[in-house]
């Protein structure tokens, strides 16, 4: 997922904005409901899928709902979970990382995403299934979650995944000899523990810092995505691509509801935004799926040196992963006081092995959706779920 400074839009300035932007609505607000939609990004996966969301929202809820999506004019990363909770925004695309003491129980669910490099997946679909996963984590094992959530007056509605991660590099880097003394740009918690087990130095800076790094040799390689050769320009920077280590995704993206908002929904309304969740989720999971093998496919037209680790090295980052997923436990019992990490962990797993077959067939985003929806979103409980819906 890309990452972008933040923004620097106010609290105060964005809902006088959102305020004004909506006077205009006249006769339709009347009859419908408008809920702003903030997304902190200007371009990419997120935003296009935000309004395919919104026809989805206005579809499902025979049109008593109208969803307007924001691009970063209203929220931006930084502030969208606090401009939720105030009610800036009635629905946001929250990146929880950026939140980690506001929802410890699902970011060590996205944390445990390392948990898809320890399979081989030709396919390239872990993101996929890590999306169903975490969708049915949220929604059928974590009662600690919902009440994160609620401490934030937010609600669960969606979540995505990204596509596999790899090592952009601007040298070769295939063994773990190359990887020894290497600097690595980690986007995440997990990433970074990879990074220094695998004898390499982590890197923290945002997204739009990506390309200098890497054109002038600031980092060796950045640990993320492939559609982010074209999202944040790196083709330019990139001369070597290697493609099965360190895996893991991008699960943290999630779609929250503002809870005052929910609560004066009816029972249709909120299977609409749930059903639209799936849209959302799948559309966001299949293009970076899709993106990631679109720019592959150029930078190997352009000359990138695109390979496979050295099975040993696969065997080593195998290794690490496994003995970090205790470590991932560990810590958030001690720093965030969650009580059942270990059941967590094995929750994950088992959510894992059942959604990586699920998904081998699915080719389009219409037919990921139906199968978050069928088995996921479709038994929620929309009558209570977040408290009564209204009559």
């Amino acid at each position: 997922m890309r990452w972008f400074q933040p923004f620097k839009t106010s609290v105060a300035a964005a809902a006088l904005l959102s305020a004004a932007a909506l006077l205009g609505g006249g006769a339709a607000q009347a009859q419908s409901t408008s809920l702003r939609y903030a997304v902190g990004f200007p371009t990419g996966a997120a935003p296009e899928s935000a309004r395919l969301y919104a026809d989805a929202v206005k579809k499902y809820s025979n049109n008593t709902l109208n969803v307007r999506v924001f691009d970063l004019s209203l929220l931006n990363l930084a502030e969208m979970s606090g401009g939720l909770k105030q009610g800036v925004a009635d629905i946001g695309y929250v990146l929880t990382p950026y939140f980690p003491a506001e929802f410890p129980h699902l970011n060590m669910a996205t944390e445990l995403s390392m948990l898809l490099a320890l399979r081989d997946d030709p396919s390239g679909k872990g993101g996929l299934a890590y999306g169903g996963a975490m969708a049915e984590f949220m929604f059928q094992h974590c009662k600690e979650c919902e009440a994160d959530f609620a401490k934030q007056n937010q609600l669960y509605t969606s979540t995505g995944g990204s596509s596999n991660y790899m090592l952009l590099c601007n040298k070769p880097m295939r063994t773990q000899a190359d990887l020894k003394g290497a600097r690595l740009r980690a986007g995440g918690a997990a990433w970074a523990r990879w990074a220094r087990e695998m004898g390499a130095t982590p890197a923290s800076m945002s997204g739009n810092e990506v390309f200098e790094a890497l054109h002038q040799k600031v980092v060796d390689c950045a640990i993320i995505s492939a559609p982010e050769l074209s999202g944040l320009n790196l083709k330019d920077a990139v001369t070597h691509i290697t493609t099965d280590v360190p895996g893991g995704a991008f699960s943290g993206a999630t779609s929250n509801v503002n809870l005052d908002a929910w609560r004066k929904l009816n029972e249709v309304q909120r299977s609409a935004l749930l059903r639209a969740g799936t849209v959302l989720g799948a559309e966001v999971s299949m293009r970076y799926l899709k993106y990631g093998q679109r720019d592959l496919e150029r930078a190997k037209a352009k000359g990138t040196q695109i390979t496979q680790a050295d099975p040993a090295l696969v065997q080593a980052s195998r290794k690490a992963i496994e003995a970090d997923i205790q470590t991932i436990a560990a810590s958030y019992t001690k720093q965030h006081n969650v009580k059942r990490a270990d059941e967590i962990v094995a929750t994950m797993r088992r959510l894992v092995d059942r959604w990586m077959p699920l998904v081998q067939n699915v080719e389009n985003a219409e037919q990921l959706a139906d199968l978050y929806w069928r088995e996921v979103y479709s038994k929620v409980d929309v009558k209570t779920y977040g408290g009564p819906a209204r009559k």
